[in-house]
């Protein structure tokens, strides 16, 4: 479970960078690499980031302190295990959310799509088995 967690950190900090970094000449996110989307695609998917770009760095953020007041309690001389099990219930709280919030604006830009650029992503990113 805790490398699940790791794992969601990791891609949470992914998607707030890419999001950041995201300005007006920034191509598509990595994961659209490969589908030709039209300058007002391009700009749809923008404004899907950027709407969500400060609620994800807010609960990043949160995930972190959570995290960092855990380690802190974690080396003080006792541990209070309430504590820990709450601050560990907001560090997971928030990663899920940055999970779902990520998971939201996948399905936004995927509407954005045209058939045959949902069946170009779903066939460049499922793996065939």
């Amino acid at each position: 479970m805790r490398l699940l967690r790791a794992a969601l950190v990791a891609a949470g900090l992914a998607f707030a960078a890419g999001a950041q970094a995201q300005g007006p000449f920034a191509g598509p996110p990595e994961w659209l690499q490969g589908i030709d989307l039209t300058e007002a695609q391009q700009e749809g998917v923008l404004r899907i980031f950027a709407a969500q770009l400060p609620e994800v760095r807010s609960r990043i953020l949160a995930a972190r302190r959570a995290h960092e007041r855990l380690e802190s309690l974690a080396l003080s001389a006792e541990l209070d295990s309430d504590a820990a099990r709450e601050l560990a219930d907001a560090e997971d709280e928030a990663l899920d959310d940055v999970a779902q919030m990520r998971a939201e604006a996948m399905v936004q830009v995927y509407r954005l799509l045209t058939q045959a650029q949902q069946e170009r992503l779903v066939k460049l990113r499922l793996p065939s088995f």
